[in-house]
């Protein structure tokens, strides 16, 4: 397992939950197996009750706006955003709540 970040807030969107705080850019550079992230990864959220719920990545990628004529601007200072299922009716995660990544292969080695 790979620990991914704790949460500090969420909201639901039309996907699932969307976790706040994203992972800076910066972040990644210092925890290069972040990169290997993708949607239908399985993740393991930790409460700070101790219960655990394994949920799936369903979105990892930094946000973009769309210009008149088409093209995407995308900001390398922005975060790198994730959307995990949820399936529970409740639109919030408590604050503390950590997400682990269960990855099947382990980090690298350095």
């Amino acid at each position: 397992m790979i620990f991914v970040l704790t949460i500090v807030g969420c909201q639901r969107d039309e996907l699932g939950m969307y976790l706040l705080p994203g992972l800076a850019m910066e972040e990644l550079d210092f925890r290069p197996e972040l990169k290997r992230l993708k949607p239908g990864e399985l993740l393991e959220l930790r409460f700070p009750n101790g219960t655990t719920l394994t949920s799936e990545l369903l979105a990892f990628g930094i946000p973009a706006r769309r210009l008149l004529d088409g093209t995407a601007l995308v900001s390398l200072t922005d975060s790198v955003h994730l959307t995990i299922s949820y399936p529970f009716a409740h639109d919030t995660l408590p604050a503390g709540t950590e997400l682990w990544w269960l990855s099947k292969e382990s980090p690298p080695s350095d």
